[in-house]
């Protein structure tokens, strides 16, 4: 559970920086599109997803780490 939670961090992290780094105002509705992928649009990177799931990913990350540590810490306890 303590990878899961450290992958989760830096992918919600990973998310809020490329999120706010590569998205682009398209000015036509036309080329913004649906999908909720990476795509080149006209050559410009483009990122589909919001930057606040970054955050909500970042932050369960950070969650389950906190989990697991109370969890061991408990068990711990608990074998002495």
């Amino acid at each position: 559970m303590k990878k899961l939670s450290i992958f989760m961090i830096a992918a919600g992290l990973l998310l809020i920086i490329c999120g706010n780094v590569f998205y682009k105002h398209h000015q036509n509705p036309d080329d913004s599109g649906g999908s909720a992928s990476i795509t080149t649009l006209n050559g410009n990177w483009s990122v589909k997803i919001p930057a606040f799931m970054g955050g909500v990913v970042f932050l369960f990350g950070a969650i389950f780490l906190y989990v697991d540590a109370d969890i061991k810490r408990k068990n711990k306890g608990l074998l002495q």
